[in-house]
């Protein structure tokens, strides 16, 4: 048995060991694991002492979200700009159907119409979360707002412009 996980150990360092192991589980990679498990142990540490008590159970919670967050950065699309795609492979010039160009003018209108709508941080943070391709984070720190803030504005932002749009297909 690993120093560790010794059964007389008190404290996060106790749970070091399996903390790893159920990271690496869940990740299928061990040098991933072990940043995962050392950022949730950061957070512990930086955590009150009323936290600290419960140790595994915020470790196990942290790792599973840092992990989260790990995946969907590795599976985050890159974003390509509209002016970096050739106009020949543009969605409505792509297609003979000769109509394609005007319904694709006429949904470009009516989701500017949309976000017209929305106020402004509202918009701005829909803007850049799902046209520039932003995190949640990287918004919130330039817009000077919660990251929960920032998910509460794409949200709304969102099922208003589904709502607008589902007249325009």
């Amino acid at each position: 048995m690993s120093r560790s996980s010794a059964p007389g150990s008190k404290g996060w360092l106790a749970y070091y060991g399996g903390l790893v192991q159920a990271c690496a589980r869940r990740i299928g990679n061990r040098a991933d694991a072990e940043d995962v498990a050392h950022d949730a142990v950061e957070s512990l540490l930086r955590a009150d002492s009323s936290v600290a008590l419960q140790a595994r159970r915020f470790l196990l919670q942290a790792a599973g979200h840092r992990a989260i967050d790990a995946w969907r950065r590795r599976e985050r699309l890159v974003h390509v700009s509209w002016d970096a795609v050739p106009e020949s492979e543009h969605p409505a010039a792509a297609g003979a159907d000769p109509d394609a160009a005007v319904r694709a003018s006429q949904l470009a209108d009516a989701l500017a119409a949309a976000l017209a709508e929305l106020p402004e941080k509202c918009r701005h943070a829909f803007m850049l979360n799902r046209i520039e391709g932003w995190t949640q984070q990287e918004i919130a720190a330039q817009m000077g707002l919660s990251t929960n803030m920032v998910e509460r504005y794409v949200m709304r932002a969102a099922q208003h412009v589904r709502e607008r749009l589902e007249g325009e297909r």
